[in-house]
C-alpha cells in the first residue's frame, strides 16, 4: 500500500507542472501578442503625430513668411478702405510672384479674398521637405486685413490651419532727423548751415534725394555736419567746410555718407482750410484766420501781424517787407507749382506762439508747422534776423540775405527735385534741433504697412 500510495503522488506532481508550463505559455504569448499590438499602435500614433505636427509646422512657417511680407508693403497715404486691398495685391505681386517659394505659381484675387497660391490645388512647400506644404488666404474687412494659412502634410493629407489678424499702421520715417532734407539738390556757396550755441553742431547734417550727380554741391560756407546722398547721387565738394574739415578729400573721404533714401511725408493742406474763417483784408494792419484767395497776390508791410493761420489758395504770389509779425502758421494750399506760387520775404519774418482767444483755440492741436508750403518757392533776403517755429516744408528755398534765420525744433524740407532745390547764399541758418521731436501732427502722413497682433493667433478645427 505503502509504495502504491508514493507513486501515485509522483504522478500527480508531474502533471501539475506540465500544467503550469502550459498556463505560463499561453500567458507570454498573450502579452507577446499584446505588447506586439501595443507596440504597432504607437508607431502608428506616433506617425500620425508627425504628420499633424509637420502640418502645424507648415501653417506656423506659411504664417511667419506672409508675415515678413505684410511688413515690408507699402500701402500709399490717404489709401481708401475700399482700395487698400488692391494694393496689397500688387505689392505681393512684386515681392512673391517669381520667386524661390512660388515658382511659376500666381496670386489670385476674387471679391475681398487673396488666395496664395491662386489655384485651390496649389500649395508652397518648405524648402526641400516636399512632403509639407501651405497655402493661404488674405480676406479684406474694410481696410484691415485677416490671413488664414492650412498647413499641409502632402503624403497623408492631413491639413491643419491658424490665423492671425493684420492691421494698417503708419510707417516711421527718418526724414525729420536732417536739418535739412531736399528732393533735389542742394547748393551751398557761402554762410553756414550750422546750431545754435549750446547745440552740438555736428547734429546739423543735410540730405538730399537726388539721384543724379552732383546731388549736393559745397564752393562755400560751413556745414556743421555731414552731408548725405543716395547711391546714385554724389557731392561736388570745391571749397567751404563740413564736420569741422575744410580739406575737400577729407571730406569727400569722411563726412560724405550714401543712405538707403528715407521717405518723404504727403502732404495734405486741407484740414487746415478749414481753420480760415476769415477773408484777406487789403491793407489791414492786424488780421486773424485769413484766407487769401487765388490770384490775390497780397503785400505785407512792416509792422503787420496775422494771428492765427495764413491759408493761401493757389495760385499767388504773396510778398512780405519789413518786419511781418506771424502769431501761428503760414498754410500754402497744396496744388500747383512753384513758378506759380511764391513767398517772397525780402524783410523779415517773427513767428510767435498762438495768442490767447477761444478764436484759436482749434488750431492748438495742430503742432509742429511754421511754414507748409510743398508748391511754394521760397525765398528769403531781410537784412533783420528771422525766427521760424516749427517745420518748414516749402517747394524749394532760396536764402540771400544778410542776416540770420533761425529755426527753432524744425527741418527745412524742399519737395521741388531739379537743380538748386534748396540754395545757401546768404548769411547764417541755424537750428535749435530738427524735427524729430516735433512731427506736424496735421497734414502730413507716410505709406503704411500691416502689422500682425499677436494677439489674435487662432490654431482652427479643421473638418
Amino acid at each position: 500500500m505503502t509504495i502504491k500510495t508514493q507513486y501515485s503522488t509522483a504522478n500527480s506532481r508531474r502533471g501539475a507542472a506540465a500544467m503550469l508550463a502550459m498556463l505560463f505559455l499561453v500567458l507570454f504569448a498573450t502579452l507577446a501578442v499584446g505588447f506586439y499590438a501595443s507596440t504597432d499602435t504607437a508607431a502608428q500614433v506616433s506617425a500620425n503625430d508627425q504628420r499633424v505636427n509637420r502640418s502645424l509646422l507648415a501653417a506656423d512657417s506659411g504664417m511667419e513668411l506672409l508675415r515678413y511680407k505684410m511688413e515690408r508693403v507699402s500701402i500709399p497715404p490717404g489709401t481708401p478702405s475700399t482700395d487698400v486691398l488692391a494694393e496689397l495685391y500688387d505689392d505681393l505681386l512684386d515681392t512673391l510672384e517669381g520667386t524661390q517659394n512660388m515658382g511659376s505659381q500666381s496670386i489670385g484675387a476674387s471679391g475681398n479674398i487673396l488666395r496664395i497660391p491662386a489655384a485651390a490645388s496649389g500649395s508652397i512647400t518648405l524648402g526641400s521637405n516636399t512632403d509639407t506644404a501651405f497655402r493661404a488666404t488674405v480676406t479684406d474687412f474694410a481696410g484691415e486685413m485677416v490671413i488664414k494659412v492650412d498647413g499641409i502634410s502632402l503624403a497623408s493629407g492631413v491639413t491643419r490651419s491658424i490665423q492671425m489678424d493684420f492691421s494698417r499702421k503708419q510707417k516711421s520715417s527718418s526724414i525729420f532727423g536732417y536739418a535739412v532734407a531736399s528732393k533735389g539738390q542742394i547748393n551751398v556757396r557761402k554762410g553756414a548751415v550750422t546750431s545754435v550755441a549750446g547745440v552740438d553742431p555736428t547734429t546739423i547734417q543735410l540730405f538730399s534725394a537726388q539721384d543724379t550727380d552732383p546731388s549736393i554741391k559745397m564752393s562755400g560756407g560751413t556745414v556743421g555736419g555731414d552731408l548725405n546722398i543716395v547711391e546714385d547721387g554724389g557731392a561736388d565738394i570745391t571749397g567751404g567746410s563740413v564736420g569741422g574739415s575744410s580739406i575737400p578729400s577729407e571730406i569727400l573721404a569722411n563726412h560724405v555718407h550714401t543712405v538707403d533714401p528715407p521717405e518723404f511725408p504727403t502732404i495734405d493742406t486741407n484740414p487746415y482750410a478749414a481753420y480760415a474763417v476769415n477773408s484777406y483784408v487789403n491793407g489791414a494792419r492786424t488780421q486773424q484766420n485769413i484766407r487769401v484767395p487765388a490770384n490775390t497776390n497780397p503785400r505785407f508791410n512792416g509792422g503787420d501781424t496775422v494771428q492765427g493761420i495764413m491759408y493761401i489758395e493757389s495760385p499767388n504770389t504773396v510778398t512780405f517787407r519789413g518786419n511781418f509779425n506771424l502769431q501761428g502758421l503760414l498754410v500754402f494750399e497744396n496744388t500747383g507749382d512753384t513758378s506759380a506760387n511764391v513767398l517772397d520775404f525780402r524783410g523779415n519774418v517773427s513767428q510767435q506762439p498762438l495768442p490767447a482767444g477761444a478764436q484759436f483755440d482749434p488750431l492748438r492741436a495742430s503742432t509742429g508747422v511754421s511754414i507748409l508750403a510743398p508748391t511754394a518757392a521760397v525765398t528769403m533776403s531781410g537784412s533783420t534776423d528771422s525766427l521760424l517755429r516749427g517745420n518748414v516744408i516749402i517747394g524749394s528755398f532760396s536764402f540771400g540775405g544778410s542776416a540770420d534765420i533761425q529755426v527753432d525744433r524744425g527741418t527745412l524740407m524742399a519737395y521741388n527735385t531739379g537743380a538748386n532745390s534748396v540754395y545757401f547764399n546768404g548769411k547764417t541758418v541755424k537750428f535749435t534741433a530738427t524735427g524729430a521731436t516735433n512731427i506736424p501732427t496735421a497734414g502730413v502722413s507716410f505709406s503704411s504697412y500691416f502689422q500682425a497682433d499677436p494677439t489674435s493667433y487662432l490654431e482652427l478645427r479643421n473638418q
